[in-house]
């Protein structure tokens, strides 16, 4: 996490003191007292980038830490704040963060360090998490990204993260904001009925429909395809997205 601290200031001053109480000792503290003042100042540096974040966590608004690429820090937050909806919880933290990160990186692709920052900003995301106001970290990634112009991109790619009932009514939320021209399309991409593709009666609960996606996910999920021969394997993978997508057009429909 100490990739991108520079001189500042603060380091220099601390540099500068230890640096003459050494000249006084002798060389060989003078160089030491360099050294404790440099890492003093590093860590004084860090505290106050840490303490940025916290502070736009609770408060969105202009950034004053270096985020790797402009809407990085919302971007997080709210894929932490989708994933935490997840009713009953689907991931545990680790997993949640692994999951934002990798979506951050399909996202900001040319940008460095952005799998750093981006593990940073999870990290502060799940110790807000009870504060974050996700209306204001619309605002804020909209206003970020203004000069990108990749809302659309940033709504689709946050709701994809979304599962369960609640999280997948956050993600609606949140995408529409990014992208007030989306519509929720109930059969999107699908060639059969969703109801059908997941075998229950139209009109069933969401419990149902939860249900009978676990078992069916459960059943057709790459991971535990390996005992099949690849063809079979890549038919299972393509029953799985058909499935998926059944179970995201019926939270959809159910929550609308």
């Amino acid at each position: 996490m100490r990739l991108f601290f520079k001189l500042n200031k603060l380091i220099f001053l601390f540099m500068v003191a230890f640096g003459f109480g050494g000249y006084f000792l002798g060389i060989p503290e003078m160089f030491i007292g360099i050294g404790l003042g440099y890492f003093v100042g590093c860590l004084f540096s860090e505290l106050k980038y840490y303490r940025a974040i916290v502070n736009y966590y609770k408060n969105p608004g202009p950034s004053s830490f270096y985020e790797g690429e402009p809407g990085l820090a919302a971007f997080c937050a709210l894929g932490i704040y989708i994933l935490s909806k997840a009713s009953p919880k689907m991931l545990n933290d680790q997993a949640a963060a692994a999951r934002v990160i990798g979506t951050a990186l399909s996202v900001f692709p040319q940008s460095k360090n952005i799998a750093i920052l981006a593990e940073l900003f999870c990290r502060k995301a799940f110790e807000q998490l009870n504060l974050m106001n996700p209306d204001l970290l619309c605002e804020s990634l909209f206003a970020r990204r203004a000069e990108a112009g990749d809302h659309t991109l940033m709504g689709s790619e946050l709701s994809s993260m979304a599962m369960g009932r609640e999280a997948e009514k956050e993600a609606l939320y949140i995408r529409q904001f990014l992208d007030p021209n989306y519509q929720p399309v109930l059969y999107e991409n699908l060639d059969d009925d969703p109801w059908t593709t997941l075998g229950i009666s139209y009109g069933a609960s969401y419990n149902e429909v939860k249900s009978r996606f676990r078992k069916l996910a459960l059943m057709y999920h790459p991971d535990n395809q390996t005992h099949l021969i690849e063809e079979e394997r890549k038919e299972a993978g393509e029953t799985f997205i058909k499935i998926r997508d059944a179970y995201r057009v019926i939270t959809r429909e159910i929550i609308s």
